[in-house]
């Protein structure tokens, strides 16, 4: 099998921290403005400790992938790309 019998994709994952200069109060507006979602929400979709790390996007495009690195890492938290394979049939 070769890598043109695979197809990439890109995972916007979160680490589970915040980033050290922002409070959680905060970030949890800043993430609440991003997603549209409840704190509530919020909260139990990123800050569950039994969730462990949280693939918020999933994209093919790079570029893509970056820009919501981009804006969750402006919100506040720690986030990072992950690609992953997928075998074609």
């Amino acid at each position: 099998m070769s890598a043109v019998d695979k197809e990439v994709n890109y995972s916007v994952v979160f680490m589970g921290e915040i980033i050290i200069g922002f409070e959680k109060q905060q970030v949890l507006k800043n993430l609440a403005n991003i997603t549209r979602l409840s704190s509530e929400e919020i909260e139990k979709r990123f800050f569950n400790k039994a969730a462990g790390r949280v693939i918020i996007k999933k994209t093919s495009d790079l570029e893509k992938a970056r820009q919501y690195h981009g804006k969750f890492s402006r919100a506040g938290i720690a986030v990072g790309i992950q690609m992953d394979f997928e075998e074609l049939e």
